[in-house]
């Protein structure tokens, strides 16, 4: 797959997350310049890992895909932004906040479900899952490429990581 289909699949990844932030937790998310990702360990202490696969159609041409969406934050992070979209304060990892992070996972591919509908996708969407701990490791689909995507917020910094393959 070539990289410029990648960045045109990754945009509406990026797209959403800045509506869900300015929305939900009230601050604004600025990208950073994306990476190759090389390992599996996340760069945050907290990750919502989100699959989606389908088929994708173009040139006339239909493939099938796999692709992963995975938020991480720093813990400091993680309770900034819970605190900010469910209006209290946290200072700890606990059951209360613990959805947070599959919740805004769940709202960004939503909204990035629904422009890659436009671009020629198929979706099926998993449920989100929560990985807590430090240098926890991301499990992405067999043969796929990372893209990390540093994201700053007032809250402090995040990550987004974008992983994707198409076969026959």
């Amino acid at each position: 797959m070539s990289s410029q289909r990648f960045l045109e699949f990754s945009k509406p990844f990026i797209d959403a997350g800045k509506n869900v932030f300015e929305t939900m937790v009230f601050t604004k998310l600025e990208p950073s310049k994306p990476q190759i990702k090389k390992d599996n360990v996340s760069k945050g202490d907290i990750s919502s890992v989100l699959g989606l696969n389908g088929e994708v159609t173009t040139d006339g041409e239909t493939k099938n895909y796999k692709a992963m969406l995975v938020l991480s934050w720093p813990y400091d992070t993680y309770y900034k932004v819970a605190s900010a979209m469910l209006m209290d304060t946290f200072t700890e990892y606990n059951d209360e906040i613990a959805d947070v992070g599959g919740e805004i996972a769940n709202m960004i591919m939503g909204n990035a479900k629904r422009d890659l509908g436009g671009m020629g996708y198929t979706s099926n969407m998993a449920i989100p899952s929560m990985i807590e701990g430090k240098d926890h490791s991301i499990k992405y689909p067999e043969g796929t490429t990372v893209i990390l995507i540093p994201l700053k917020t007032a809250h402090g910094d995040m990550f987004m990581e974008i992983c994707y393959t198409e076969s026959e």
